[in-house]
Parts: structure tokens; sequence; C-alpha cells
């Protein structure tokens, strides 16, 4: 054995030691003759095992060996990682078992629309302007740090089984009264999201209490805050026929297996009122609603309420109330989700010496499909209802009010579809196609020989107006009631301009120029092409387009290889 570790014997050399040492004297006799060729066999298999014996002992050498310089390898690594995770710091800080992480980014954006409008990186889909006002005739541009982002998060483990989160995000897109556009640009800090969340892996339920994305909100996966499906645009208020809403509530989810999920939710309500249209000086027998005054639909809010005094809010007694189920279903290469909502919501008014309560609502629902997964991407989503418009980014009113001075909910459906293309692991191309749709809501009723005429989309109102320039129109102020910017206004030539639809295509491209240990840094365009429609009056129904082109640069500092690739808010 020490011949065959030195190397300096061979099964030829052994069996001829073997050989010499034990082999009898030959003779000629045959019984020799035949005992020297069973010798001469076992000797053979001796040699073969020998053999055997010798190729394992090199394998199990070779095997050690490598076994022994893959474990330095790792030994290295492991102590690289270390060495550069100590030289960047942690991902999170620790504070007494809890793990607290900064999110957010930093931004420069621009928006250029054809025709003005008044706003930021945020386009009120619902005013872009007819072609009376003067406004319209002329483009505009404006430059916006304000959607920069900052977040917090917190997390903890309670025990094995049960977690517990916090979570804050806040922008710039306050404009209080001391907002300056003209030298200082001091715009406001605005909450976005601020919520705690507590998970109990054991019973798969989940609790959520705060202001968070609405539960109508479409998810790429399960229930949760953290999985909304935003589409991935510049413009802050999304696309016409998305929807969503944050605001502040309380939510119970449940899930099994992580598989199918059901939620339920009470949130913070609110009423959008339609303004009243305006008839032409020129259509004989008729009034306009009201018949005696004008219902109540709004208050101002209390002086020291801690709300803006100068805005007013809705009569509501509940919170608006949300069931959702959701399934991901698993077809081995991809995850397809699937959600389905209903919502319940009550209207109120104070008009004729009484107060007036009507129940509206809807359902809604969508899907996320991988097409190719990691490469195309689809989602679809929509919803249909009577009350709805302010759960849609076009912001179309819930209700006007009808001839009895009740609140009169406005019928609507939305509907949205994207695709977005991972053309590389840095590059993201997305088109996206939406619309929502006003159903009209006319009040014709007669007393004696006057028609009196009120509602929604009502056909005598009057048009004649919405077509011509007029600066006097332009000028005029805004009803305190309503949603439209150009806001119905009286006269031969006014103009009511009842919103009937919001549609738009939009298109665009997200580009990562660098992600490495100081973050991310990612750059986009975009373009959209809206329309909206009013519904036809005595004059015809006008039609207000609008091209918008939008950039966008942004700096992650907390994300990147340095840190988990997903944003804060899809991990809180």
């Amino acid at each position: 054995m020490k011949l065959l570790r030195g190397g300096a014997a061979t099964p030829s050399v052994i069996a001829s030691i073997i050989i010499a040492t034990f082999a009898p004297t030959p003779t000629f006799a045959a019984p020799a003759l035949a005992e020297r060729d069973e010798l001469r066999a076992e000797i053979h298999a001796l040699t073969d095992r020998l053999r055997k014996l010798e190729s394992k002992l090199d394998s199990v050498q070779k095997t050690s060996a490598a076994d022994k310089k893959k474990e330095k390898q790792e030994k290295q690594k492991a102590k690289e990682e270390k060495e550069a995770a100590e030289k960047i710091g942690p991902a999170g800080i620790r504070f007494r078992g809890l793990t607290i992480t900064p999110g957010g980014f930093l931004a420069l954006e621009s928006v250029w629309r054809n025709r003005w409008i008044g706003a930021d990186v945020n386009t009120p889909w619902q005013n872009i302007p007819f072609p009376f006002s003067a406004t319209s005739r002329t483009p505009e541009f404006r430059f916006s740090a304000r959607q920069s982002r900052l977040a917090l998060g917190v997390a903890g483990d309670i025990d094995d089984a049960t977690h517990i989160k916090g979570y804050v995000e806040t922008d710039f897109l306050g404009a209080a009264q001391t907002a300056n556009h003209n030298e200082s640009n001091s715009y406001n800090l605005r909450l976005r999201q601020l919520f705690t969340k507590i998970d109990w892996d054991a019973y798969g339920a989940h609790f959520l209490a705060g202001q968070a994305w609405s539960l109508v909100t479409l998810n790429t996966k399960g229930m949760t805050p953290e999985t909304v499906a935003l589409p991935p645009t510049i413009d802050s208020q999304y696309i016409p026929g998305f929807v969503w809403a944050r605001q502040p509530l309380m939510r119970f989810v449940a899930d099994f297996d992580k598989k199918l999920w059901l939620g339920f939710s009470a949130e913070g309500s609110a009423t959008t009122f339609a303004n009243w249209g305006v008839l032409s000086p020129g259509v004989p027998g008729t009034t306009a609603l009201p018949l005696i005054t004008t219902p109540l639909l709004l208050g101002e809010a209390a002086n020291g309420g801690l709300y803006n005094v100068l805005n007013a809010y809705s009569f509501n007694r509940f919170p608006d109330l949300i069931t959702k189920v959701a399934g991901d279903i698993d077809l081995g290469d991809r995850t397809v989700h699937v959600e389905g909502f209903g919502m319940l919501r009550e209207f109120a008014d104070r008009a004729y010496w009484g107060n007036h309560r009507v129940w509206g609502g809807g359902a809604g629902g969508g899907v996320v499909v991988p097409i190719v997964p990691k490469l195309i991407d689809f989602q679809f989503s929509g919803m249909i209802g009577r009350g709805v418009g302010r759960y849609g980014a076009g912001q179309i009113a819930d209700a006007t009010w009808s001839v009895t001075g009740a609140p009169l909910p406005i019928s609507e459906r939305m509907l949205l579809a994207g695709v977005t293309a991972h053309l590389t692991p840095r590059t993201d191309v997305y088109v996206f196609a939406g619309g929502e749709f006003a159903g009209k809501q006319p009040q014709i009723a007669k007393y004696g020989n006057t028609l009196v005429i009120g509602g929604y989309g009502n056909p005598f109102y009057n048009n004649l107006g919405c077509n011509l320039e007029n600066e006097a129109l332009s000028t005029l102020p805004f009803l305190p009631v309503g949603t439209a910017a150009n806001a119905p206004v009286g006269g031969l030539f006014g103009c009511s301009g009842q919103t009937k639809d919001i549609r738009q295509i939009t298109g665009g491209v997200w580009h990562t120029f660098y992600e490495g240990d100081f973050g991310r840094v990612k750059a986009g365009v975009q373009y959209s092409y809206t329309i909206r429609d009013a519904f036809p009056g005595i004059g015809g129904a006008p039609r207000g387009t609008e091209n918008t082109f939008y950039t966008s640069f942004r700096y992650y500092p907390f994300e990147g290889t340095a840190a988990p690739s997903a944003p804060l808010a899809a991990r809180f």
C-alpha cells in the first residue's frame, strides 16, 4: 500500500512479486499445472481489486481537495460580503427589536400640455377645457420637484407567527394658501399613507388601520397595500379608468394558504356633486332646478375644526363598506392574480326642510397576467355602479339631485387595460388605455304649464357657447358645488358642459441608468392623449382634448444592489 500511495508500483509489478513469493516450484504434472492456473486466476482477481482500490483512493483524494477548495472559496466570499456590508452599512436600523427602514426618492419632473389647465404633475382630467375657455388656446409647461417622496417603515416580530409593521409615506403635492409658485415654491408636505399592519401567520389573518390604498385598488398578488398594481405613469393622477383611492380605513383580511384571500374594509366617505346645468333664454316654458331653494349638499368646515375652512365637506353618516375576494392561481411558470369586489355607499343632503338619504354603490374587479413570465405583464381592471365617481381617476361626480331635492347617484363604468414589457432588466415600456363613462340622469317635471329641468346630462341644458371663445365666460367665478373647472355659466351663449366620458391612451418608457451600492437612478418619458366629451344639449355636444408630455428623473438612495430592489412601499 505504501508503494501504491507513492505511485512507484503498478499492478503488473505487484503480480510479479506475488508470483515470485508464493508460487511453488513448477512441475510438469497435470495437477500442478491446474493449481498454477487457479493461482494465476486468483492473482488476476486480486490485481483487479487492487486497481479498483487505487482508483477509488485517487477519487477520494480529488473529492476531498475539491471540497476544501470550495469551502475556502465560500468562506472568502462570506468574508468579502461581510466587509462590504460593514463598509456600506445596514439596510435598516435596529432599535429595541424593531427594524427601521427609510425609503422614497428625489425627483425632478416636467409636464407640457397643449391646453392650459393650471395643474402640477397631476392632471385633473375632468377639467380639460372646452373651446369657450380662453386659456384652452394656450399651452402649459411646468417643472416640478413636488412628487419627491419620503417614506419610513418599521417592522418587528412579536413572536415567530405574529408580525407588526408601521409605514408612513409623504410627498410635497400639498398646496396650502401660503404656497408660492412665483419665487420660493414653498409647497407643503402631504400625507399619502400612514398605517399599522398586524399579521398572524398561524391564522392567516391580517389587520390594517390608518390611511392606505383603498381595498378597491387592484393588487398584483394577495390583498395587501404592499402589492397595489399602480399604472407606471409619471402623472400622479394616473389614468382615466383606473379605480383607486387613498383614505383612512380599517381593514380585515384572511388568507387561505396564501392562495385565496377574503377582505372587508370600512373606509372614509365623501361625496362629490355635479353642478346643475343652465337653460338657454330662448327655450320658453322652462325653469331650472331648484324649485324653491338650493339643496344643501355640502357644509363649510368649522373654524378651528382642523379642516381647511376654504373647503366644503359632504354630509356622510356611514363609512364606505367594501368586500373583496382574490385568488392567486399557480400555472407552473407563472401566477395569475384575479379579484372582485363590491361596495356600498350612502349619500345625504338637506333640501326643502328635510334630510334626504340615498344608497348607492358598485362592483368591480381585475386581473394581472404575466403573458410571458418576467417579460410581458398584462393588467385589466374596472368598476360599474351608481355614485362611484370619486373612486375613478377621472373624478366624474358621484351624484346630482332629483326634483325632490334628494341626492341622485350618477351611473358610471370605468375600464383600464395595459401592457408592460420588461425589455431588459433595466428598461420597461408600457402602453395603457382607459376610460370613464357616465350615464345621464335627467330630471324633467311638469308643474302647470312649466317644465322644470334638472339632473345630469339633461338634453335641455344650454351648450350654445361651449365652442365659442368667450373671455367673459372664462373669467366668471365658478359655482360653489361640483368638480368641473369650467362650471356651467349662463346667458344666451352659456355652456353647461356636463361630462359624459373621459378616455385616454398613454405610453412611456422607464430606464434605470445606475443601480449599485449607492442606490438607483432612473428616468422616464410619457405621452398621453385624452378626450373629454360632454352630454348633448341645446347647441350640441362639446369636446375637449389634451396632448400631454412628461419627463421624470428620480434618485432612489435606499434601493439598489446593496438593498432590496423593490420600493419600500412594496415591502411594507
